[in-house]
């Protein structure tokens, strides 16, 4: 019993001495699970109006914010040093779900959302706690694919060293809707004159947009409502449409004044054929009188000097029959004389009508270069309002999505974008414009009330530089490039200067034309970016964009995809086929083919003869 009792002792104490190590490496594996499950936590609500990114390069964090307030946030991994993730205000321009690099060796980026045309953009990666990407912002692998449903296209990125979290907003040069008539006072008579501007007003449209100026006195826009903004746009487009129309009439008059001019000229080089024809054969005429009347002079002489030499000898009859043969001489020259004066005057008219044929020439090859510059002015005229009429339709189509406006005062310039699409562009009057303007984003986060005419805007402060913002409550918490971040605590980005930010607002004052398109189309969702900078010129330079601005502007580097290495070639000697490294069986019983592959690719290489390798 003794023996038994302690063999049962001994294997009790191996089965716990061997199960609690494997427990301790369950419980081991289990804490990184927890970990990552807890350690970029997903909302459980729904988020309520348009979505802000803020990537801060320094705390390696994003934070997500929606109309009302903070939403979420999670850890990155930004650009490594020499492929650093550039500064700037950005916009999600595209979203696939599956999306394979064409720069970066076919790397896959999962849940992609771009940023920009030239290689930027949020995607699933390893996060290892310091910046390791080649200028994109990985997100953990089930943070990207949970995200990428919560985000739409057009809403705003900002990657900056520290973010600034967004704050409740008002100013009054912040852009409002146009009212609908069922909200302003309404009667016949106002109703017939609002709808009279209206269509005056989307006439002038149409007109500044064609170049075209008319005699009338400015519009006066006053009691714009939506109504009458749609009338307006329904008049603006039917002139372009009837732009198109008397183009193509202009275009098809001058092209049968082309074919008119080229009949002209083929008229007229005939005519001008056949006055030379005419001149040749008067020059010739003239040419034979002048001839003849020389001849008749050369008779005349002979005639006179034998009557002068044999008068007093002759008899009287062969003198009389002389003398009546001299006037008859003289008579004959007479005509003669006639016959090259008029032979003279026929070819000095052929002359004339020569040049006049080759004046009927020129006129017709100069009437016909006016045919082909009129043909070619109403082809351009016409293919203009074809152009003005689509990009007015694809402004339509736009008009229910949110509005981008970007004011520089780099440039003075304030432009407006609505899906992508260039809307307007115009000077903007900006108070002292040498100082340069702070960086904001003015963003539309929801309507204030049923009227849906008052926006509610959020004001969000971007800074080129460090402020010294620190994300976590215990500084030796910050990390390393080598190591990852301990766990901390979260502390939110510090919140935007509103007062710096009514300052801003204050030096700029955008022209009415601006303002009353914009009021046509604003809406939650809706941005307005100032800025000292300008937009990035290497990403308007693409289609389908919006206002990239990057704070500097960096030139994308890559031009064309890396290339991929070559394989690694296994080195074989000459005897036996072994190889260089180690071998197999499968290559040992290949060892003849492959030498008699080797010998055919050394005569490709040096003509047949033996060379040194």
């Amino acid at each position: 019993m003794r023996l038994g009792s302690a063999s049962l002792a001994l294997g009790l104490l191996t089965h716990t001495a061997l199960s609690a190590p494997d427990d301790r490496r369950a419980e081991r594996r289990a804490k990184p699970q927890q970990q990552s499950r807890v350690e970029a936590p997903m909302p459980s609500a729904k988020t309520e109006g348009p979505l802000l990114m803020l990537i801060s390069l320094n705390q390696q964090r994003m934070y997500v914010y929606d109309g009302n307030g903070f939403v979420l946030q999670t850890r990155v991994s930004s650009g490594r040093a020499g492929h650093e993730t550039p500064v700037g205000i950005y916009s999600i321009l595209e979203k696939k779900v599956d999306h394979t690099s064409n720069i970066y060796l076919d790397a896959k980026m999962p849940h992609m959302q771009r940023l920009t045309m030239t290689g930027i953009a949020l995607h699933g990666g390893v996060i290892p706690g310091y910046p390791a990407s080649g200028g994109c912002v990985r997100l953990p692998f089930d943070f990207a694919r949970r995200f990428f449903n919560m985000t739409d296209i057009n809403q705003r990125v900002v990657i900056a060293p520290d973010v600034n979290a967004p704050a409740l907003f008002d100013h009054p040069r912040l852009f409002s809707a146009l009212p609908s008539v069922a909200q302003t006072e309404t009667g016949g008579d106002r109703a017939e004159r609002t709808d009279r501007t209206a269509i005056q007003a989307g006439v002038d449209a149409a007109e500044a947009l064609l170049g075209v100026t008319s005699a009338h006195a400015a519009t006066d826009p006053t009691a714009r409502t939506q109504e009458t903004a749609a009338e307006a746009r329904r008049a603006e487009r039917q002139a372009l449409v009837d732009a198109i129309a008397t183009a193509g009439e202009r275009r098809t008059a001058a092209a049968e004044g082309e074919a008119a001019a080229q009949r002209a000229i083929t008229d007229a080089k005939a005519a001008a054929k056949a006055r030379r024809s005419d001149a040749k054969a008067a020059d010739r005429a003239a040419d034979a009188a002048k001839a003849a009347l020389r001849s008749q002079e050369r008779d005349l002489k002979k005639i006179a000097a034998r009557l002068a030499k044999t008068a007093s000898r002759m008899r009287a009859d062969e003198l009389e029959a002389l003398r009546a043969s001299e006037t008859a001489e003289r008579d004959r020259l007479a005509g003669l004389t006639q016959e090259v004066q008029r032979t003279a005057d026929a070819a000095k008219a052929a002359d004339a009508a020569v040049k006049a044929a080759d004046g009927a020439i020129a006129k017709a090859a100069n009437d016909l270069q006016a045919a082909k510059a009129e043909t070619k002015t109403a082809a351009a005229t016409e293919t203009a309002a074809t152009k003005a009429v689509a990009a007015f339709d694809r402004r339509e189509q736009n008009r229910g999505l949110p509005v981008s406006v970007f004011v520089s005062s780099a440039t003075g310039l304030v432009q407006v974008r609505q899906g992508f699409e260039p809307v307007i562009e115009a000077q903007a009057a900006i108070e002292n414009p040498d100082v340069p303007l702070d960086t904001f984003i003015f963003s539309a986060v929801d309507w204030k009330d049923e009227s849906k005419t008052d926006l509610r805007w959020q004001a969000t402060e971007v800074n080129e530089y460090s402020t010294g913002f620190s994300s976590f409550e215990d500084e030796s918490l910050s990390y390393s490039r080598k190591k990852t971040k301990a766990a901390g605590s979260v502390r939110m980005p510090s919140g935007t200067d509103t007062d710096r930010a009514a300052r801003t607002l204050d030096r700029i004052k955008l022209p009415k034309a601006v303002t009353d398109r914009i009021a046509e189309v604003v809406k939650p969702g809706s941005t307005l970016i100032v800025s000292s900078y300008d937009v990035s010129r290497s990403e308007t330079k693409y289609a389908g964009t919006d206002f990239i601005v990057q704070m500097p502007e960096v030139v994308a580097k890559i031009s064309k995809p890396t290339p991929r290495p070559k394989p690694v070639q296994v080195v074989e000697d000459d005897g036996g086929g072994s190889c260089f490294f180690f071998c197999s069986p499968y290559s040992s019983n290949k060892s003849k083919e492959r030498d008699k592959l080797r010998d055919r690719k050394r005569e490709r290489t040096s003509g047949g003869k033996s060379s040194v390798w």
